[in-house]
């Protein structure tokens, strides 16, 4: 029996991971399309820094509520992931989602990012949160750019340049 979803959309639920979801990250970071623009030609994610992965999202959630969700579609059927992680450099929170590949251009992303913007400051006190994306890849800039994120600059993420957005909480 699936649990109840953390937040649920039109056509997207957000679960938080359970220990038997690893070999679901493992699956979408398989693909090299869906790594090309988180890597940026660093090696390819091994199963040891992806369980780290998962480990981090599974206390972010423990921790503060809020993580890269396991997403899923409404028939509960794994599209990707979805959510919230501090950026370290500047500790503010930072929107993210990475999809199954023969998912993109179907508007899961713009969805999630859309429906987590409104959850998150239902249950944060958060004054902004941030996003960015390798400055070349315009698909997930367009996807900022339509939930309403301002672009603040391009800087480096890295060695890579990236393009950072704000969005600022609804007045």
């Amino acid at each position: 029996m699936m649990k109840t979803p953390v937040l649920a959309s039109e056509r997207l639920c957000f679960y938080e991971w359970e220990p038997e979801d690893f070999p679901l990250l493992v699956t979408l970071h398989d693909d090299p399309e869906v790594q090309h623009f988180l890597q940026m030609g660093d090696p390819p994610w091994d199963d040891m820094f992806l369980q780290a992965k998962f480990e981090g999202f599974r206390t972010d959630y423990a921790v503060h509520g809020w993580t890269k969700f396991k997403v899923t579609d409404r028939q509960g059927m794994f599209i990707g992931r979805a959510g919230f992680g501090r950026f370290e450099k500047t500790q503010e929170l930072e929107l993210g989602y990475t999809f199954m590949r023969s998912l993109w251009g179907q508007g899961y992303a713009t969805e999630a990012a859309k429906a987590l913007l409104e959850w998150i400051y239902r249950v944060e006190t958060l004054d902004h949160v941030i996003g960015f994306a390798v400055a070349e890849h315009r698909a997930s800039r367009k996807v900022l750019e339509k939930v309403g994120m301002v672009f603040t600059g391009i800087h480096d993420v890295d060695g890579i340049a990236n393009a950072f957005y704000r969005h600022n909480r609804p007045v």
